[in-house]
């Protein structure tokens, strides 16, 4: 009986994986996305249908909560062009739970005059306490090193049903990787992503 239902699970997970992947093997991608563009640039983060286990899933929204709550959006963003040598980015949204979510809010985001640009631990002056920012970091530049801006984030939908998220993004943040005369990396984006630990009460 007990190989009978280990060959049963078995099965199941090969059809799974099988349903998950397309005829080359690779993984299928699911609605779970993050779309955006930096200096006009694509990028996106696809979330496949099918994930090993421990791996890392993104776009996620996350609730954490303790003295200071607040929303944690990240992205792991890919260019969509492979051979575009700027690199991937990690993108990090904070938002403050200091009053109850609103959707179709334009949060605002700035960061702490003269702290635009951080490496290593000096990023835990963003870190105390709840404040609200968006980060972006390159995963092939200076890896340690994070950019604050300013802009806007809106959350158009949020489902505690289906735990999944929707909204927009808007963003100016000071970077000296992109090209010798640009300063400046201009983001905008959409997302469809997770919510963990989602028990928020959401202000229509």
């Amino acid at each position: 009986m007990k190989i009978f239902v280990k060959i049963r699970n078995i099965s199941i997970l090969l059809i799974f994986l099988i349903a998950g992947c397309d005829k080359k093997g690779n993984p299928l991608p699911s609605d779970i996305i993050f779309t955006a563009q930096l200096n006009g640039i694509k990028y996106k983060d696809v979330m496949p249908m099918v994930i090993p286990p421990g791996a890392k899933r993104t776009p996620v929204l996350e609730i954490v909560q303790g003295d200071h709550s607040y929303i944690n959006i990240r992205s792991s963003l890919k260019p969509e062009d492979d051979s575009d040598k700027r690199g991937d980015f990690s993108l990090n949204i904070r938002v403050s739970l200091s009053e109850q979510i609103e959707l179709n809010k334009k949060y605002s985001f700035s960061p702490i005059a003269g702290k635009e640009k951080v490496t290593g631990s000096d990023n835990l002056i963003y870190l105390e306490g709840a404040k609200q920012f968006v980060s972006i970091s390159s995963t092939s530049f200076n890896v340690d090193t994070k950019y604050y801006g300013t802009g806007t984030l809106v959350l158009t939908e949020y489902d505690l049903v289906k735990n999944k998220a929707k909204g927009k993004v808007e963003f100016v943040i000071p970077y000296d990787n992109w090209d010798t005369n640009i300063k400046d990396l201009k983001m905008s984006g959409e997302f469809h992503c997770w919510i963990q630990n989602a028990n928020f009460y959401i202000r229509k």
